[in-house]
């Protein structure tokens, strides 16, 4: 099934269950149509390593949501075309796509489904999630990405809980230098406190990568988790974990050397709640890389964040390292040890007039690539929202992002400026 047919299929499947549900008496609904028109300046539309090309790209954006809320019932549906016109490169005028689908259900008293989608249409190739760089493409093309999910939930305790789900990705990708894949993954999960201070969770995967262009292997991939839970306070634990990953790929061709490989990660944590508004986690482990020919790759790993809220403003910070893989993007690199830093900050100066500002670097050695490829990555956005009415909101936006790479082709600087202009008004019926 096509990407495009896949994504509307799903959604009007949620959109019938919608309304088969909405006749709810105490069901609250609200619709909110939208539109938006940006005018944005990128300096390296093609994030080339010289010769820049530069262009302005206009981009008008309507797009609608619902939401339902009833005492069993939340979804959320939200889909956003976007129309972009190049003042220079007219022939990659194109039409964008954006849907997003969630559905949370309680069936009984203990039992929960629980469903979501993202289906993306785009030929920006810096790809984001939530102002985070997911991955970076190597050409302006046209690609599809989806990704879906389904679990059921059952609860058999005040704070236990078993799960059961299916997850699948899918990428499609209109460049003949990048590479299309599907995952299909099915998990499991229990969580229990056998007192109020002891708990333990357990987790298990199964997923099955498939891949069109000879560059990646498909595979087969098992994983398995525990998690030792201690805590003293109801927001403050301690905890312990180890994680199994066992990746199995197709069997090579007769007399080529297999490159199986099994993962060992363990790690000690603590969370904290330091207040009402604030929370602390930091972690920190070791993980073992045990190919089946012999090779080992180790490393220390690690994870803090802090975030903090005010009324007026809100901070994030977070800094994490060590085991990763890259399957599932238009590159497929494999594995990796990487160091990645993250802050985020927003504060609302007055009613109307708000200022944001992120920063990220991620080093990242791709030790599964033949020549070691290393690379260092940079990002910087800065910049401001007035609202002139509820419905009305004017931001003006800039963006830095910056990449080294041990293999030149892939080295580029990009600044983005953009100015937006955003009508949305919300019906609650």
């Amino acid at each position: 099934m096509k990407p495009t047919k896949q994504a509307v299929l799903f959604v009007t499947i949620l959109m019938l269950l919608t309304f088969a549900d909405s006749t709810h008496a105490t069901m609250r609904k609200t619709l909110t149509p939208r539109i938006s028109i940006q005018e944005q300046y990128d300096d390296n539309i093609h994030l080339e390593p010289e010769d820049e090309d530069s262009d302005w790209i206009t981009l008008v954006s309507p797009g609608i949501s619902l939401a339902l809320e009833g005492p069993d019932t939340t979804m959320n549906l939200d889909y956003e075309a976007g129309f972009s016109f190049y003042q220079d490169d007219t022939d990659m005028n194109s039409t964008r796509h954006q849907a997003r689908a969630g559905w949370d259900q309680r069936l009984t008293r203990y039992l929960r489904l629980q469903v979501s989608d993202t289906f993306v249409r785009s030929e920006d190739p810096i790809v984001e999630t939530e102002g985070e760089i997911e991955e970076i493409r190597r050409e302006r093309s046209i690609y599809y990405r989806n990704t879906g999910e389904a679990s059921l939930s059952y609860d058999f305790g005040a704070e236990d809980q078993i799960t059961a789900g299916y997850r699948n990705r899918y990428v499609d990708d209109q460049s003949s230098r990048d590479e299309d894949s599907k995952g299909n993954e099915g998990f499991l999960s229990l969580d229990t406190w056998f007192t109020q201070q002891f708990g333990i969770g357990l987790t298990s995967s199964y997923n099955h990568g498939q891949f069109e262009q000879t560059q990646t292997d498909d595979f087969d991939q098992y994983s398995a988790g525990l998690t030792v839970n201690y805590r003293w306070q109801p927001t403050r634990r301690l905890y312990a974990r180890y994680n199994f990953l066992y990746q199995d790929f197709e069997q090579p061709d007769a007399g080529a050397e297999t490159n199986n490989y099994r993962v060992h990660q363990g790690a000690l944590g603590i969370t904290l709640a330091l207040g009402p508004h604030t929370d602390f986690n930091i972690e920190s482990g070791y993980f073992l890389q045990d190919y089946f020919n012999g090779d080992q790759t180790e490393g220390a790993t690690f994870n803090g964040s802090l975030t903090t809220r005010t009324q007026r403003s809100s901070v994030s910070l977070a800094a994490s390292g060590g085991y990763d893989q890259d399957y599932y993007s238009a590159e497929n690199l494999g594995s990796s040890k990487f160091r990645q830093v993250l802050g985020s900050a927003n504060y609302l100066i007055t009613e109307s007039l708000r200022i944001f500002g992120s920063a990220s670097y991620r080093w990242e050695d791709f030790f599964e690539t033949e020549d070691d490829r290393k690379d260092k990555v940079w990002r910087a956005t800065g910049g401001l929202s007035f609202s002139f009415w509820r419905w009305l909101t004017l931001s003006l936006e800039g963006t830095h992002t910056e990449r080294d790479s041990d293999d030149p082709g892939m080295d580029f600087e990009d600044n983005r400026v953009m100015l937006r202009l955003t009508g949305t008004y919300p019906y609650v019926f």
